[in-house]
Order: C-alpha cells, then structure tokens, then sequence
C-alpha cells in the first residue's frame, strides 16, 4: 500500500489543470449573451480608419423627443450623453450591438455646407429605421446598405450647415 500512495503524491497536475481549463470554457461558452459581448468584427476593424456615409438630422420640437430611443437609454439628457447622440441606419445598427458605441463624424465633399476642420464624437442611441416604400438611393436614406446618422440639428451644426439636408460624411468609432 505505501507504494501506491507515493505514486499519487508524485503524480502530475497537467490531468486536473486541463479539466479546470475545460470547465471554464464551457461555463464561457453557457454564459448569457450579455454577460459580455466580444467586438464585432465590423467594430474592431473601424477603430482607426474613416469609413463613408451620410448623416442627415431632426429638430426635437419637445424635450420629450429625446427621451427614448431603441438602445433604451431613457432620457438622454439625464443619461449625460446630450445631443450628441446618433439614430444608425441598419447597415450599422446591427441588431442593437452599435447601442453605446462613439463615432466621430466629419462632414466632406459638400464645401459649401460643411464646416472646415470639425468632427463631432456621436454616441449610437438610437435606430433610425428604414423606409422600404423608397428606394435607398432616393430618398430611402436608412435602407440597407446604406450607412447614415440621424443626429439631432445640435450635433448636425456641428459639422455642416443645417441647409445641407443630407450630407456625405466619413465616420470612425
């Protein structure tokens, strides 16, 4: 009997530390999917690099215009994020996981209606849902594919002219 147990206290831990590894992988993998939420792919290949789109803007008539939004964030005013806020076409929304995600925009192409050298940082508050009874490139402005901001006329002058309507921009998050 000695014999065999001085061969368990000489045995390697390699078995148990492997089993400990594989039981933490599936408890990872069995997690509910908002414990924690890996980037997209989409999201970590647009940290840097300035992509094309277009944003357009709304004028909130009420304070309670808003309040609200598809991320569900409630008032945005209390939240602390403001006006700088952004409804995102489809394309970019992805089901809600652009929700909280900060872009900064830059208006380009329309010289006569942007403003020279700004960017505004917008956060993703909201949807800005698509009109299937237009086309996308005619007035469909949150079709897919396009990739558009909604931002609030605050935001909007920031960066162009009010006149403009619907502007070329670029965007990075």
């Amino acid at each position: 009997m000695p014999a065999i147990a001085s061969s368990r206290n000489t045995a390697h831990p390699f078995p148990f530390i492997f089993l400990q590894f594989l039981l933490l992988l599936v408890l990872q993998a069995l997690a509910p999917a908002g414990a924690h939420r890996r980037p997209s792919s989409y999201a970590s290949s647009a940290l840097t690099e300035w992509r094309s789109a277009h944003a357009s803007y709304y004028a909130a008539f009420e304070p309670r215009d808003t309040v609200g939004g598809a991320c569900g964030y409630g008032d945005l005013g209390k939240s602390g994020y403001g006006m700088a806020t952004a409804g995102l076409s489809e394309a970019l929304f992805a089901k809600g996981d652009a929700c909280g995600g900060c872009y900064e925009v830059r208006c380009v192409e329309e010289l006569r209606y942007c403003l020279p050298g700004t960017s505004i940082v917008v956060t993703a508050t909201n949807f800005c849902a698509p009109n299937y009874g237009l086309p996308s490139d005619a007035g469909g402005i949150c079709n897919p594919p396009n990739h558009h901001f909604l931002m609030p006329i605050e935001a909007f002058e920031k960066i162009a002219i009010w006149k403009a309507g619907v502007m070329p921009i670029q965007y990075r998050r």
